[in-house]
Formats: structure tokens, sequence, C-alpha cells
């Protein structure tokens, strides 16, 4: 009784203090951030709160206020997507771009599209992606933009910029570029909506007006990968006479060699992009799995042991292991790999697939 007693006592100045701050926040009243903040002293653990709190700095522009603010919440919520994009939006505006990066990308895992700010959110993680040279998982959204209809300007140079591997944000591409970076993000743009005709016409284009250009062939070569293997395997040779360590190139070749069987040619693109790019799990995963085929166990083993621990919420390095572990005897090892792969798949589905 007594615990009830006190309950009841604290739950009416919350629920007072609650409706004042939501009817100030409605009107527009300066006085609602703090309001919001007396109501959280009494309630701490109150998330829509700290949500109203956090986007009414955010509309100020008062970062750093709404980034406190929305790290409480996610401390409360630790699956709710819209709490880590507006996270993540609020630490990219103090350029906080390490956290920021951290946040959208766990917003993305948890399935931020389906919410109001994931149009926002996921364009901002692209640009991050872009700016530290994760080029495939910025086009990996944009693509998804495309699929869904979504299209401007902005798209179509962040599109062209992690197109052609420019690690920098599309504000930051010269001025003398623009019109380079563009034309490559209408071709992307084009070729994701599978207009084909249209696609081919754009990198036709973008070819004929910069045929030396480093990542032009090798961007053209990516989508004939869809449509015309042989087309694409000499434009990604081509770009390597331009750019000798583009591992896009490099690694492109490679893993085609190795679906073909072909792994004496293979071999010296996957030694290369692991050479070239140390920190890429996607080179190291590319690289044990063409040394696996050469009978060349331990070496391989280091690799893609490696991939798995740089990157050990990614599928690829699993299944790989699985499959080096089972040559090597070793079947509890393999057995594991094979559930962490599972794991991996079955969280990172998006609902409605099966």
């Amino acid at each position: 009784m007594i615990v009830l007693t006190l309950f009841l006592a604290l739950q009416a100045p919350f629920d007072a203090l609650a409706a004042q701050a939501d009817t100030a926040r409605s009107k527009g009243s300066a006085e609602a951030p703090a309001l919001y903040q007396r109501a959280l002293k009494v309630k701490p653990d109150w998330k829509d709160g700290w949500w109203a709190l956090g986007t009414l700095h955010y509309g100020r522009g008062q970062f750093a206020e709404a980034t406190a603010a929305f790290e409480k919440l996610v401390a409360l919520d630790k699956a709710s997507a819209p709490a880590f994009a507006m996270l993540g939006l609020s630490q990219h505006n103090q350029a906080k771009y390490d956290a920021a990066l951290e946040s959208l990308a766990k917003a993305q895992r948890l399935n931020v599209m389906n919410e109001s700010i994931g149009q926002a959110s996921m364009y901002t993680l692209a640009k991050l992606w872009t700016k530290r040279g994760n080029f495939e998982g910025a086009l990996g959204i944009l693509y998804e933009f495309a699929q869904l209809g979504k299209e401007s300007p902005a798209y179509l140079l962040l599109s062209g910029t992690a197109g052609l591997w420019k690690p920098m944000f599309p504000e930051e591409v010269p001025a003398a570029e623009r019109d380079l970076v563009f034309l490559a993000g209408k071709a992307f743009w084009e070729a994701s909506r599978r207009n084909v005709p249209g696609a081919r016409a754009s990198f036709d284009d973008l070819l004929a007006h910069y045929p030396s250009t480093p990542g032009v062939h090798y961007l053209y070569g990516s989508f004939e990968m869809y449509d015309n293997v042989e087309r694409a395997l000499p434009l990604f040779e081509e770009e390597l006479k331009i750019a000798p360590d583009h591992i896009g190139a490099q690694m492109a070749l490679g893993a085609e060699y190795l679906r073909r069987g072909d792994v004496a040619k293979a071999l010296p693109y996957a030694r290369k992009s692991a050479e070239l790019a140390p920190g890429s799990y996607a080179s190291h995963t590319l690289l044990g799995r063409v040394l696996v085929e050469t009978g060349d166990l331990q070496p391989a083993l280091k690799e893609l042991e490696t991939a798995r621990q740089m990157a050990p919420e990614d599928p690829q390095p699993r299944i790989a292991l699985a499959s080096l572990y089972t040559k090597m005897g070793r079947k509890d090892d393999a057995a594991r790999e094979r559930r962490e792969f599972l794991r991996i798949l079955a969280a990172n589905k998006k609902p409605g697939e099966k």
C-alpha cells in the first residue's frame, strides 16, 4: 500500500508536467524543452518524452542537445530505428562522423527505410560511406532509392561520386569535375532502374567524353556484369591500364575468374586487391576463397579468419570458413560457422522476406 501511494504521488505531477510539455510543443512555445526536461527528471524512462525533446532541439539546430536526448532514448530502446536515425543525423550535424556512421548503420540494420525519417538518414549514411571509401555500401543505398522511384539532383551527384570511387562528400567535388560526376550518377541511376537502353546511352556518353578518366571504365563494367559479362571484362582490364591500383576492378576480375573456376587467373587479382586494401574484409575473403581452390589451405585460413575478425556480422566469410573447416576436418568449427551464417542471414532479413 505504501509503495502504491508513493507511485501515485509521483505519477500525478508527472502527468501534469507531460501534458504541459505536450501542449507547449503543439503551440510551438519556447518553454517546451524546459517542460520536457522537468517531466523527464520525474520519469527518466519516458521514451516519448526523450523523442519529443530530441526532435525539438534538432529542429532548432541545437544538435549537441539533440544528441544527448537521443542517446538517452536509444539506451532505453535499442530496437528503435527512428531513434538511431535521429541520433546519427544529430551527430552528423556536429561533424562527429564516426559516431554518426555507427548510429546510422544501426538504423539501417533495423530497417529504418520503413520510417518517415528513413530517406534522409540513409542518404546521410551513403554520404558518410562514400567519404570513408565504402563505395559499394553507398551505392547499395542509392540503388534502393532508385528502385523505390526516388530521384533528385543530390542523389545523382552522390551516385556519381560513389560510382567513380571518389572518397569525398558531393559538395566537395571540384567544380571542374561536377559534369563528369553528374553524368556518371545519371548512368548509374538509369542502370539501377533497369532502363537498359537509357543506361547504355548514358554510359556511352560518359565514355566518349571521359575516355581516360579513372573510374569510368570500372563503372561501365559493373553495369555490363549484369547483362554481358564478356563486355565487362575488357572494361575492367582497360580500367587497370588507366588506374592500376583500382581495387574494384582488381576484385571484379578476381571474383569473375574464380566463378569460372580459373583460379590461376583469379589469384593475381585477388592478391593485388588484398595488398592494395589490407583493411577490406572483402579483399581478404576473395583471396581466401581463391587460395582454398588452389589447395593452399593454411594461408586461406589466415585470410578468411582475418575477414571474419574484421566483419563478424557479414555472412560471406562465415560460409567460406564453414567450407574450409570441413575440408580441414574441423567439424565443430564448420558447424559453428554455419550456425553463425544462418543467424546473420536471419538477423538481416527484411520484413516480408522469406
